[in-house]
């Protein structure tokens, strides 16, 4: 395409016409004797080709329908700006900065005419070239096409965050000849590459002439940024992308996109009511709560948040796909991200996620993401073809027939694209990471912006997690992202401040909901131009009823009563708040009960393989379908239960808890109704037995330390005072009659009982305190709320996490949990342990290399120490102590690199940092306190 005006683009540009000074800019090289390199005219060709092609067959569209947005309704204009802005984001390349690092490279750019400051050397580093990016256009939009001052930056400042900081230039070097070239012949090359840039994606002087008078806000801005990443990083992979000067042949850059085989955008019809249920979510009789969401689903005027609160059970999760299936339709979204507590949750919802997929997709073929720091080891996940031909030997292997699920290596192969599939599943800092400042975080919101959002099991993020979790959803918001948050229960203060966060996205006000209606349920809360709107749901025809019963004393006491419940026959769970307290109390009942009593301990520090294995047995014993067992079975667990399990116990012990969490619990307690008529008669009705407090003599209850720390005391004092005041006036508790009372109760208005405000104002006192210091710690590495000025210095103050894992503890506030990988260390040798499913006995410190299969083997063989001993110097202490046993061979694993052994002797201990570790395949790992000797 030849320029028909020195400045207006009517077709391709041509290289020929550029000047030598331009042609000798360079982009890439291998940066040591410059003998192979990039130019620069051609790195923005390749970029400005694959941004075109992510337009046209990647973004959703509901993604590119916010920049369209954005600049006037004009999808035209939106399309050619993004492809711009990311052909133009390494003008910066073009300076005395960045051109002076490569000597042969150098001389050419000087034999082209074009000087280099002396001082170039000595200040190179303090401006890096998307700095220089950033001010080349700033200066090229003002001074060649008119832009207001104020007005260049926002615009400037989207190829600024191409490497993934948005930091804003010193303000000594915006002007400096040495370092930019200001004043001289590099800013007129500077100015020839802006206009190149600019011809490569179309954008005509008449083009600009009209975004001078356009400001898009931050969301446009931070999609077309994480946009112009993308496009840089695959424009960048020299498998698709040769580092050559040779020019590349029409089509190059077309046939690279077509070997790296992004599949195009889900896109969904609006299906009837009888596909959906029937044929879709496999419903002949959905129940009211899947028919009121998908309802609400049909009937909003644009993207919200709706909150479905409704006891377990109830068939939420189907009630999410089919709402999702709905209004990713109606509003153009191409996937959707279902976002869990934990691992554990997470892989319970990939198989029917999977399900789901297969029952809607059709004949397109669709990506799937599994995003947890344990996706790998997920067998469903592991066999889903892995899509890409550039990373498979046989070309073959990329091609798949129409209505495939893949799971795309480019996409899931970075932990920043973990949002970039049609569909994810993942723990919810998937989600909470997108509110973090961080590198790339453009990249998450990219992701984001086209999809649905399911945050399940929302009640279990607490205060800290809440803050990014208010910000995401006011970005969500912003982006016309529909979000469905589901819950057993809410108290009403957490269900406000998601709505309002979600409201402030949309620049909506939310006035306090009507007291009336905060104790509706099951229900659905949806956001709207008035605030909010309250659907109350029928109740199905499940209903059950409990009473609530105490039991003081110590963990061989509640044995004892286990003991004595299970004489009756079924199943009993013992819920315990720590993993001590539930060692102990198995420990107490392997000794005192009868051989007739099956026992089984389930908590976080058995090794995965193990606990994997407890789950799935679990399932199978107390399911749903599953039979009745022919002994009783005892199941002692911490809240690992409570999350991730559909199963069904006669009889259940609980140490306190905050009430919405003994509610959920409680979901577990007689499940699943066609077993109540062969249930033995001493558990035909249901009980919930609290321990893990006593009572002084003047009724005021006395915390066990263990579950005091887990949850302080502030809540665990409010759920006996709501539950006492409950029980004076009734027998028992009605679901879902009495959920929604009992938890705004408890969370909003109890007040202390006579005797207890001493304790009471103290805990409060504390809890207040701890809230304060989590919104406060929160904030310092939370993105800012969106805005209308430019991204310049946006979230620029990164959390200090160079992984995401370390992202993942900065979102969540936890202790530094050591994670381990455990071996034994037998006759001399250090190997996979006996009592391993895969491989065991397998030494793993070969001296030369570590076959990958008895690397993958070993690395299944994890858990995480407790947290204390992750924390200041005791965790240091353990680290270097853990770090002694590192193996050098498993530094080239892909699977054990970084990895941390813990050594365990025949005996299945170990001694580290005054500490005792023994590992036994009944009660998992035992951590205890060396005494000093």
């Amino acid at each position: 395409m030849a320029h028909t005006t020195p400045h207006g683009y009517d077709s391709s540009p041509s290289i020929d016409e550029l000047s030598p000074s331009a042609r000798a800019q360079w982009a890439k090289s291998d940066y040591k004797d410059g003998a192979e390199w990039m130019p620069l005219y051609q790195h923005i060709t390749d970029t400005a080709a694959v941004a075109e092609h992510l337009w046209d067959q990647f973004l959703p569209q509901a993604t590119k329908q916010v920049l369209i947005s954005a600049l006037d309704g004009d999808s035209g204009l939106a399309k050619k700006t993004v492809i711009w802005l990311a052909a133009a984001h390494d003008l910066g390349k073009a300076s005395p900065a960045f051109a002076v690092q490569v000597d042969g490279l150098r001389d050419r750019i000087s034999d082209a005419e074009l000087e280099f400051h002396p001082a170039v050397h000595r200040n190179r580093s303090k401006l890096p070239h998307s700095m220089a990016t950033f001010l080349i256009l700033c200066e090229w939009l003002e001074a060649r096409h008119g832009f207001p001052p104020r007005l260049s930056p926002v615009y400037a400042s989207i190829p600024l965050g191409h490497h993934g900081s948005f930091r804003p230039p010193p303000r000594e070097y915006e002007g400096d000849p040495a370092l930019l070239g200001t004043g001289t012949d590099w800013s007129r090359v500077q100015f020839e590459l802006a206009d190149f840039a600019a011809a490569n994606a179309h954008l005509s002087p008449a083009d600009l002439q009209r975004l001078s008078t356009v400001r898009p806000g931050q969301p446009a801005a931070l999609i077309a940024a994480g946009l112009t990443i993308l496009a840089d990083w695959i424009a960048s992979n020299q498998e698709l992308f040769a580092l050559t000067t040779a020019p590349r042949h029409p089509g190059a850059a077309e046939a690279a996109m077509l070997r790296l085989g992004l599949p195009l955008p889900w896109v969904s019809d609006i299906p009837g009511d009888g596909s959906l249920f029937a044929a879709h979510l496999g419903l002949d009789n959905p129940r009211p709560v899947q028919t009121g969401i998908v309802a609400l689903a049909h009937e909003v005027k644009r993207p919200e948040l709706l909150i479905l609160e409704a006891p377990t059970g109830e068939g939420k999760t189907k009630a999410a796909f089919g709402a999702s299936e709905v209004l990713a339709a109606r509003f153009g979204l191409g996937g959707a991200i279902f976002a869990l507590p934990t691992q554990a949750t997470a892989d319970g919802i990939f198989g029917p996620v999977q399900e789901w997929i297969s029952a809607i997709q059709g004949s397109q073929t669709l990506s799937i993401g599994l995003a947890h720091g344990k996706s790998a080891f997920n067998t469903d996940y592991r066999d889903i073809p892995r899509m890409s031909p550039i990373f498979d030997s046989d070309p073959a292997s990329g091609a798949f027939e129409h209505g495939s699920v893949i799971a795309h290596r480019f996409l899931t192969g970075r932990s920043k694209l973990a949002t970039m599939s049609d569909f994810v599943v993942g723990t919810i800092d998937q989600i909470l990471l997108g509110a973090l400042c961080s590198k790339h975080v453009a990249l998450r919101h990219l992701g984001l912006s086209g999809k649905v959002v399911v945050l399940d099991e929302i009640h279990a993020a607490d205060e800290y997690m809440r803050q990014y979790l208010c910000r995401i959803l006011t970005w969500l918001a912003a982006y016309g992202v529909p979000v469905i948050a589901m819950s057993a229960t809410l108290p009403p203060s957490v269900r406000r401040e998601l709505v309002a966060a979600y409201n402030e996205g949309l620049g909506r006000r939310t006035p306090r909901a009507d007291p009336d209606e905060e104790i509706t349920y099951p229900r659905i809360t949806a956001t709207c131009p008035d605030g909010s709107e309250t659907i109350r749901l029928e109740p199905s025809a499940r209903r059950s009823v409990m009473t609530i019963e105490e039991y003081a004393g110590t963990t061989a006491d509640i044995a004892r009563r286990v003991i004595t419940e299970s004489k009756h026959g079924g199943s009993i769970a013992v819920v315990c708040d720590t993993v001590r307290r539930a060692q102990e109390v198995f420990i107490a009942l392997s000794s005192d009960a009868s051989g007739d009593v099956e026992l089984r301990l389930l908590h976080s520090r058995f090794l995965t393989p193990d606990r994997l294995a407890k789950e799935v047995e679990l399932r199978e014993r107390l399911g749903p379908g599953a039979p009745t067992g022919p002994r009783p079975l005892i199941v002692i667990a911490t809240q690992v239960i409570e999350q991730s399990l559909d199963v069904d116990f006669d009889l259940m012990f609980t140490d306190i808890a905050p009430i919405d969490l003994i509610i959920q619990r409680a979901g577990r307690l007689h499940r699943h109704e066609w077993k109540n008529p062969g249930r033995p008669s001493a558990h035909r009705s249901a009980r919930l037995i609290l321990t893990g407090f006593d009572r002084d003599d003047d009724g005021v209850p006395v915390l066990d330390r263990g579950c005091r720390t887990v949850y302080g005391a502030a809540p665990l004092l409010r759920c006996i005072a709501t539950l006492d005041e409950h029980h004076r006036s009734h027998d028992s508790i009605m679901s879902p009659d009495d959920v929604a009372l009992l938890v705004t109760r408890a969370y909003e208005s109890i007040s202390a009982p006579d005797g207890w405000a001493n304790e009471w104002s103290e805990a409060e006192r504390i809890a207040d305190r701890v809230r304060a210091d989590k919104r406060s710690k929160a904030a310092l590495f939370r993105v800012p709320a969106p805005a209308k000025g430019p991204l310049v210095g946006w979230a620029h103050v990164e959390a200090p996490s160079s992984t995401e894992e370390q992202g993942i503890a900065q979102v969540r506030d936890s202790e530094d949990s050591i994670e381990v990988v455990v071996v034994e260390r037998v006759g001399g040798r250090h190997r996979i342990p006996r009592w391993a499913g895969t491989l065991s006995g397998m030494q793993v410190d070969m001296a030369t290399v570590i076959e990958d299969d008895v690397a993958y083997a070993a690395s299944l063989n994890t858990l995480r120490l407790p947290g204390y001993l992750g924390t200041g110097g005791l965790g240091d202490q353990l680290i270097d102590e853990l770090e002694q046993n590192c193996i050098d061979t498993w530094q080239n694993s892909r699977w054990l690199r970084g990895t941390l052994p813990l050594v365990l002797g025949e005996d299945g201990s170990a001694f580290h940092a005054g500490h005792h570790f023994q590992y036994d395949t009944q009660l998992g790992l035992v951590v205890t306190k060396k005494e000093l000797q």
